[in-house]
């Protein structure tokens, strides 16, 4: 029997010593029929190299039977973060869904059939994500209180913090791609910022209720570690999503939940990043500034260009 083919999306930069157990996670997956793009985002490590090495060990391992293929393919760009790597994969993706994994977690061998045959059984859904194990530094453990993963429509959740875990996400590509791809000057909660769309355009996120994969935490080289002040992301990726839903005139069209919502979560963001830098003695005269021109009437394009200081680390 023909089954859909899945676009599976691997970026990776400088991770040459642990790509392979995610590359080897999908090897070993009992789903049929999918295809697979690892994105090297200009690595400097001999990711490269060692990619090109492997590849026909790899290709030498898959079966195919009838119309259900089985195929590798490995892309080198030049460095331009994760979300243009994701992105760069979802332009050569010729399946009707596209799955991420990133370069340092893994799945369960079952995880894209039970997820396949989710959607099958829930066509209503056009998104969805899996329970999973957190691994950090060895200790196994479970999701425990609000990072425990919910089914539905769960913005208020997921606009505190981020309640989906990329490596375990299937979309429905043309769907996702009317909604828009992740926002390349993110260099994190890129993440954050897509499922907050996809829930505002009204679409749910489903959840299989059991654990298929394995998320690594806790090394040295997690974005999420680099930067100072993460929550000034998460106010540019609200701040412009408004700017957006105005400009566009779906802002209206809102339930006044959804708007009351999303206003509550810029106002809590600005106010934990004026404290932190009250708290740290920096100056908040500029950032006070921002924040009175985008609470008042129709910012417009110009005051959007403004927002590109809240990603500037320099002033954090």
């Amino acid at each position: 029997m023909e089954q859909r083919l899945v676009s599976i999306i691997i970026p990776t930069f400088n991770r040459r010593l642990v790509v392979e157990r995610a590359i080897q996670s999908v090897l070993g997956q009992t789903y049929p029929h999918w295809e697979l793009h690892i994105i090297d985002d200009g690595s400097t490590d001999g990711t490269w190299t060692n990619l090109l090495s492997k590849l026909p060990g790899w290709k030498g391992k898959l079966t195919s039977f009838g119309r259900n293929q089985k195929t590798i393919q490995v892309h080198q760009t030049e460095h331009r973060g994760v979300s243009g790597a994701r992105n760069f994969g979802i332009s050569k993706a010729e399946g009707e869904w596209i799955a991420f994994l990133d370069s340092d977690d893994e799945w369960y061998p079952n995880k894209l059939n039970k997820q396949i045959e989710f959607h099958k059984n829930h066509p209503e859904y056009l998104f969805s994500q899996t329970k999973e194990i957190w691994n950090k530094k060895g200790n196994l453990l479970e999701p425990k209180g609000k990072y425990q993963k919910i089914s539905g429509d769960f913005l208020k959740e997921s606009l505190d913090i981020c309640m989906v875990t990329c490596s375990s996400f299937l979309a429905h590509k043309e769907t996702l791609k009317s909604i828009g791809l992740f926002r390349t000057e993110l260099r994190i909660c890129e993440d954050y910022d897509l499922w907050n769309r996809i829930l505002l355009k009204g679409h749910s996120i489903g959840l299989l209720e059991e654990n298929l994969m394995v998320r690594y935490g806790g090394h040295d080289d997690q974005l999420s570690s680099q930067y100072q002040a993460q929550e000034r992301f998460r106010l540019y990726s609200l701040l412009l999503t408004k700017e957006e839903f105005q400009e566009n005139g779906n802002w209206n069209g809102l339930p006044e939940e959804s708007k009351t919502l999303v206003e509550k979560a810029i106002q809590s963001r600005w106010e934990i990043i004026l404290q932190g830098r009250i708290k740290r003695r920096k100056d908040t005269d500029w950032l006070s500034k921002l924040r009175e021109n985008f609470q008042s009437e129709g910012p417009g394009p110009q005051s959007k260009k403004e927002l590109f200081v809240l990603l500037d680390d320099s002033l954090f």
